[in-house]
């Protein structure tokens, strides 16, 4: 977690990214929900495909049909409540500094016309000043910046609905007095807070966002040992046979392999079948000279394709 949000605070959350049901009327669907629906425990430590990946397919259908939690974004009104919690816990709350990742493409993006028709440019949501302002590095990721009352971690989400990044909210916000720090790292479906203990106790009671504690020591991924095991059973399969299926209790991955040789690298193929709807195919080169080297790396890739099938 030190990797995302700053050390030294007294205490941390995790707020937790629902799933954001498509369409107009879509609704919520917490952590808390999936888990129930599930029969696996919301842990401190859960990810969202360890709550939504379980080892035995339940016998209800799964309450959430989208491609899983939001990543690298609060829900807008989530951050809202974030927010207003965080204000009372500064001096500084109407001068916060707010970082948004600069590799969304928004300055670029256009909007699809008939064919034959050139492409339209699409307004780039950010102001011109922040655009040409000051950046924020950080191990490879690059950020601009802007800055504002506790309230502007929504401004993306503000700048006109239809445009690029009209449901972002800032990756990166603390308060000039440095007294907490949310961070929402653009891989992950949730978001770290850093601050005091009153405030930390306040967002985990909170009902009107779900947050789990977080420790600084926390790592930001884990797998499951059932995950672990659908893997591990399909490589040794693709190393024998050279291809595989895996069923699981939110889709099917099936894989085909070739080997490396002393002539050519290999390649490792996939496609992917979830309940959500979604279908994904990839093709992965291999280049690992011995059989557990091989073996390991093939096993690392099928994990993420398994997780990927419940769009943690």
């Amino acid at each position: 977690m030190g990797s995302v949000v700053p050390g030294g605070f007294e205490a941390y959350a995790r707020v937790l990214h629902p799933a954001e049901e498509p369409g107009p009327d879509g609704r919520l669907v917490r952590w808390a929900e999936v888990a129930a629906w599930s029969g696996q425990p919301l842990r401190p430590d859960s990810q969202f495909h360890s709550i939504a990946l379980p080892p035995v397919r339940p016998s209800q259908p799964g309450p959430w049909g989208s491609q899983g939690p939001r990543q690298g974004s609060l829900y807008p009104p989530d951050a809202l409540v974030l927010a207003g919690l965080a204000r009372d816990w500064t001096a500084t709350p109407d001068r916060c500094w707010f970082c948004i990742w600069d590799g969304y493409g928004w300055e670029t993006a256009v909007r699809l016309t008939p064919v034959g028709q050139p492409a339209e440019p699409v307004p780039d949501p950010l102001p011109a000043g922040v655009r040409s302002g000051p950046r924020v590095r950080l191990p490879n990721r690059e950020y601009l910046l802007y800055t504002g009352p506790a309230e502007e971690v929504t401004a993306p989400s503000l700048l006109g609905e239809g445009l690029p990044g009209d449901d972002q909210t800032a990756n990166l916000w603390w308060p000039d007095d440095q007294a907490w720090c949310v961070a929402s790292e653009i891989d992950l479906g949730w978001s770290y807070v850093g601050g005091p203990a009153g405030l930390i106790g306040q967002v985990l009671a909170d009902a009107r966002i779900e947050a789990l504690p977080a420790s600084p020591d926390d790592p930001v991924s884990r797998v499951e040992d059932w995950v672990d095991t659908w893997a591990q059973v399909a490589a040794e399969q693709l190393m024998t046979a050279g291809t595989a299926t895996i069923s699981t209790s939110r889709g099917t991955v099936r894989a085909t392999l070739r080997r490396p040789s002393w002539h050519g690298s290999g390649w490792l193929e996939t496609s992917s079948s979830g309940d959500n709807g979604v279908d994904g195919s990839s093709r992965t080169g291999l280049s690992r000279a011995t059989d557990t080297e091989l073996r390991d790396e093939i096993c690392h890739y099928l994990i993420w394709q398994l997780i990927d099938l419940v769009g943690s």
